[in-house]
Order: C-alpha cells, then structure tokens, then sequence
C-alpha cells in the first residue's frame, strides 16, 4: 500500500515539471500555419511543407502573397471570399474573363481582362464550330464577327483551322493607313465619333492627328455605310479574258480607267453574293486558274493607302486611295511590290496575285468603295 502511494505520488510530480518546462520540439510542432481569405486569391488552410522563418507563433513571412494559391487553367479570377458579388468592378471582370474564350484568361493579369492591350484575339476554330458559335462564346454579335472577317463565304459551315479576328466589342476593326487620322476614320462609317475612339481605352491614342501606321483600332458600335446609288449608265461588259496578257487593258474611261488584271477565267463570285446575317460579298472575284502568278495592277491613278497580311481574309493586299473619297483594294496576293504613300497610276503594276488569306483557289478578289462603303465593282468596270 506505502509503495502504491509513493508511485502516484512521483507520477503527479512528474506531470507537474513537464507542465512547467516544455520541451522545444513539442512547442514548434504545436505551431499551424494560420488560414487566410485575402481579395482575388483562394488561400488554403492546409498546412505547407516549407519551413517559413517564424519570428513568432502569430507570424509568418512568404517571397509572394500568390504562392499561397494554387493555380491552374481553370482557375477564376473571381476571390472565394472578400469580393463583393454586386460590385461594378468585380463583376465586370468575371464577365470579362467568363466571355473572353480564351485559354487560361482566369490567369491573366486583371488588367489585361478588363483594359486589353490590344483590341481583339486571334481564333483559331476547331472541329464543330460555327461563326455564330464563335461570335456567342466571345459574346459579340453574329454581325460584328462577319463584318470583321470579310471573306468567311457561310456563317454555319468553317473549317477547322481557320482564323477568325474576334474583336473584344462590337463594332469594326480599322488598321491605320498612310495619312489617316481621327477624323478621316470615323467619317468613313456610321454611329462612331472621335471621342468614342479616342476613350476606348486598348486604343490608347495619344494624338489624333499622328496615328501609328499599322495600328488596329477598335471602333466600338460603328456601322458601315449604306452603299451609295450605281452610276447612272453601267460599262459595256467586256465579259471573261482568257488569253490578256502584258499590259492590262482600258476601260471605258473615267475614274477606273483600268482593268486589275490583263486577263481572268471569268467572275467565280460577284458583288453582292449572300453572307448573312444581311452581309454581302463586298467585292468580285477574278477567277486566276491555271493562271498562277498573274500580274495585278492599280485601276486607279492614286496613291498606296495600306500594305498589309491578314491571314483570316485577305492575306496580303493593296489598298489604292484614288481620290475623292474613292478606294480599290485587290487581296489574296503572293507578292507586294508597292509601299505605303506611294504614286501610282492607272495600270501601274502592284503585285503577282496568289493564294494567301482565306481562299480556296487562286483569284483576285477586288474592291471599290466609296467613303467606305463597297460598290459593285461591275457598275463601273466592264468585268
């Protein structure tokens, strides 16, 4: 029995002094890493691996903030806590990234979501898809994605592979050309004005008056013009020339005084040819095959406006301001022997045709437009 009490006696002592003086080991492991909930991150109760310096139990010190939430493609930009579900900005940009289509834009700097750099993407369309189906997953209209991608022949049938430029809003897509300015742009379509240009912020205009050549522009809700009347008396239809070659032939005179090209198969798809969604085939097509190669040339005395590669439409192409307003473009080209402010005149060679951009044979696709607006090139040239 005095043994029994002795034992339980030397027990309680012993608990008392361990109480008293811990030991370190037990204290460190007793040490969690605290839960956090911090604006646009996911933080993570579990604890970590890492051996952080701890100056004290109620510290902790990291390289970054964001090390602390995992990330991956599928993350949002959305914060599980701390982001209110009602706020302007908050919900702008989970909508922004929710409608951008792009892979992995929950990872992108928010910035980029809700101010972009540049005011479009590039699509690449895979297997199933539809123009209408792209247009929906970038959330702009069926309209806006045709008007954009001038040369797409069926709005329910693309093929795989094919790129599309999805600009980020509604309206139209306008690189800058040789001369333009502010003004010169918007007076080419409707619902647009300077200011809604120059406050789109991904335009980031410093100066009206000195645009960057080549830059994209974004005009936000602008239309295009109605075309204007045809001319009064049509030319005489010279019909298809298969055997012109050398110089390009006359026309019946006036502004278009030439032909594009000094012979062609036939028209494989003329002016007006249905789009949808109310879109037309804004040019004609020359047919070139068999004809590889073929020289094109300007129809117009004026000056080179634009030199440019689209490979969504019109791949390399000549824009030719012939005065007045008045405007030919001639796409699909190989070769470009011409630059930006350039003279030419009537007949005056610009490049060898081909088959770059989206086409799926070799042609010359050519255009007339009038302050912007396309006219049957047929209305003023004999094809």
């Amino acid at each position: 029995m005095t043994v029994h009490i002795v034992v339980v006696m030397l027990a309680v002592v012993a608990v008392s002094f361990a109480a008293r003086y811990p030991s370190p080991s037990s204290a460190t492991s007793s040490v969690q890493v605290p839960g956090f909930a911090l604006s646009g991150l996911t933080g993570s109760t579990q604890p970590r691996a890492h051996a952080y310096f701890r100056p004290g139990a109620s510290h902790q010190t990291q390289q970054s903030v964001a090390i602390l939430s995992a990330r991956s493609d599928t993350s949002s930009v959305r914060a599980a806590g701390g982001v209110s579900p009602t706020s302007a900005f908050s919900s702008g940009v989970a909508a922004a990234a929710a409608v951008s289509g792009e892979q992995g834009a929950g990872l992108k700097p928010l910035a980029d979501i809700v101010d972009p750099r540049i005011p479009f993407v590039s699509y690449e369309t895979q297997a199933g898809d539809s123009v209408s189906l792209v247009a929906q997953k970038y959330g702009i209209s069926l309209g806006t994605l045709l008007d954009n991608n001038p040369t797409v022949g069926n709005k329910d049938l693309i093929q795989k592979g094919q790129i599309l430029v999805v600009p980020r809003k509604d309206g139209i897509l306008y690189k800058v050309g040789y001369g333009d300015t502010i003004d010169s742009i918007v007076n080419q379509f409707d619902n647009i004005s300077t200011s809604a240009v120059m406050d789109y912020k991904p335009n980031a205009i410093e100066n009206p008056k000195q645009l960057e050549q080549g830059k994209y522009l974004l005009l936000v809700g602008a239309t295009k013009k109605p075309p204007p009347p045809p001319p009064p008396t049509r030319p005489a239809s010279s019909g298809s020339s298969i055997n012109g070659s050398g110089a390009p032939r006359a026309t019946a005179g006036g502004r278009f005084s030439a032909f594009p090209l000094a012979g062609w198969l036939g028209v494989s798809d003329p002016f007006g040819s249905d789009r949808g969604s109310g879109r037309i085939h804004e040019g004609i097509d020359l047919d070139l095959f068999g004809r590889h190669h073929s020289t094109v040339f300007s129809a117009c005395n004026g000056t080179v406006a634009k030199t440019e590669y689209l490979t969504y439409s019109y791949g390399y192409h000549v824009i030719v301001d012939c005065g007045d307003r008045w405007t030919t473009l001639y796409a699909h080209l190989d070769q470009i022997n011409v630059s930006p402010g350039q003279l030419v005149a009537a007949g005056a060679p610009l490049g060898v045709s081909g088959v770059t951009g989206f086409t799926t044979g070799e042609h010359l696709h050519f255009e007339i437009r009038l302050n912007g607006a396309p006219v049957n090139p047929a209305d003023y040239i004999g094809f």
